[in-house]
């Protein structure tokens, strides 16, 4: 007869040196190099690549062929009683400003720039009495901007 409060008989243990465990291993990280590798075939390109960085575009170099060109600049003023407050664009496109001169007045300079592209003109003035003022721009000699204003104390601005 058999004991039922009995405990179940005891498993003989492994001899030592088994392969077993080391087995085991071996099925399961092939269970997973298996999974990773459909799951590589189904994942989207996106996905696959997000680990890596962009590659950025391929861009043909361009050979610059801006080249620059140098312009003669005069600005003019005309009036009956000279000016005030005569504010310009100068050499390199900085601002300048003469408080009081005498009329016929100019200024002249150089102004580089690319070749083909616009560069920007400005010259004006304020009248000190009553009378006519007029002002005109000439680059390379050629008149591109006059203007002419006349009264009390009058305002003139040329632009190009």
């Amino acid at each position: 007869m058999v004991d039922p409060a009995a405990s179940p008989p005891a498993l003989a243990p492994e001899p030592r040196g088994s392969l077993k465990p080391l087995g085991t291993a071996v099925v399961v990280l092939g269970v997973v190099a298996a999974a990773v590798v459909v799951a590589a075939q189904f994942m989207p390109e996106s996905r696959r690549n997000a680990g890596q960085p962009p590659q950025p575009p391929t861009v043909e170099p361009m050979v610059a062929v801006a080249r620059s060109v140098t312009h003669a600049v005069s600005y003019e003023l005309f009036g009956d009683h000279g000016a005030r407050n005569v504010t310009y664009v100068a050499q390199g496109a900085a601002i300048a400003q003469e408080r009081e001169v005498a009329t016929p007045w100019s200024k002249k300079f150089q102004r580089t720039g690319v070749e083909g592209g616009s560069e920007f003109y400005s010259v004006s003035a304020q009248g000190k009495k009553n009378g006519k003022l007029r002002c005109r721009i000439l680059v390379d000699g050629v008149i591109v901007s006059e203007n002419e204003s006349s009264g009390e104390e009058p305002t003139v601005t040329c632009t190009r």
